[in-house]
């Protein structure tokens, strides 16, 4: 009797591996190994086309990181800090619910966003960043130190969102020197103590009307649609005159 029984729970093991290991879309969380690919997301267009493009076009698994801190200023009171954080919360809620419908397969592939609520203090880096001297000065803290700062301490490559628009700033210029392609990505090749040696850039050089022809090429414009550019919403709509409004392409 009791060989009877292990007989029949041993069969059901194996058909409920075939059903699961059949439909792999669902499954595939269980099985794949890989290592996730790691991303800044905001909700805003960029790099929301870049998670989208990672888990639609090559179907990688994707950890997204979400800063949620204020990495624009000493003072919250000065006029270039965005005022957007709820939009873009809003916006990531949206584009996730969109994408698990027309794609469920990306429900398996997307991680739950990582949220880093405070700065990490860590002097030392700081220094290095600010040596690099490829800001302006009038911003005394910028964007790029805390994402730099933000990858470096994980100890992970993570994609930004840099298409390379402002060709004069030194920064782009920088990156553009040291850019090598990699894959479906550029990385930077430059020493591993380089302060934002994890920082990668696969959209550089792409215009954000090649992200929008793209999307559509693979039928996922109207996602990109529903993402969130504007710094400074007046009553959850665009402003229509800051940078991100006046840079952004309606993806129809």
């Amino acid at each position: 009797m009791d060989i009877y029984l292990i007989s029949l729970i041993l069969l059901i093991l194996l058909i409920t591996k075939y059903l699961l290991i059949s439909n792999r879309e669902n499954y595939i969380n269980f099985i794949d190994s890989r290592e996730p690919e790691y991303v800044f997301w905001t909700g805003g267009y960029d790099s929301t086309f870049r998670i989208c493009e990672l888990l639609i076009i090559y179907r990688l698994p994707v950890q997204p990181i979400y800063v949620s801190y204020n990495l624009d200023s000493a003072k919250k009171s000065d006029k270039w800090v965005r005022k957007n954080r709820d939009e873009e919360d809003e916006a990531m809620d949206k584009i996730k619910n969109k994408l698990f419908s027309r794609f469920p397969f990306t429900k398996s592939l997307l991680h739950k966003t990582i949220i880093i609520n405070n700065d990490i203090k860590y002097p030392e880096y700081d220094y290095k960043f600010k040596k690099m001297n490829l800001w302006p000065k009038k911003r005394r803290i910028h964007q790029y130190g805390h994402l730099g700062k933000i990858s470096f301490l994980l100890n992970k490559h993570v994609d930004c969102g840099v298409l390379g628009i402002h060709q004069n700033s030194n920064f782009v210029n920088f990156i553009e020197e040291n850019l090598i392609k990699t894959n479906n990505n550029y990385i930077l090749d430059i020493n591993k103590s380089n302060p934002i040696y994890y920082m990668r850039f696969p959209l550089f050089n792409k215009t954000k009307k090649d992200l929008c022809d793209i999307s559509k090429q693979y039928n996922f414009n109207d996602i990109i649609k529903i993402s969130w550019s504007c710094w400074f919403p007046l009553n959850k709509t665009p402003c229509g005159k800051c940078p991100m409004c006046k840079e952004r392409f309606e993806c129809y």
